[in-house]
């Protein structure tokens, strides 16, 4: 909301942030807010993702779609080819 870094702060216009007219400084933009000003549905996609994410370990089962995919190795070890899965349904 800083008229010194953004023009019409209360304007909506994400397209602000693709070709800035000044340099935006670090932290002049935190989406969700900090502090007291967090998003007030943080808690809950944390909730929501959790659920999602037992259901799909407990309802299906799991298998590799490239069984001898290599495990590529630069800063961190990562699959080469992104670790496609198949999902089937449990009966």
């Amino acid at each position: 909301m800083n008229k010194d870094i953004f023009n019409d702060p209360t304007e909506f216009d994400p397209s602000r942030f693709e070709n800035p007219s000044k340099p935006i400084p670090p932290f002049a933009y935190v989406p969700f807010g900090g502090g007291p000003h967090t998003c007030i549905g943080n808690e809950f996609a944390r909730v929501e993702t959790l659920s999602v994410i037992h259901h799909l370990v407990t309802k299906f089962e799991w298998s590799l779609v490239n069984p001898e995919e290599q495990i590529t190795r630069l800063a961190l070890p990562y699959p080469s080819m992104g670790l496609p899965i198949y999902l089937k349904p449990k009966h």
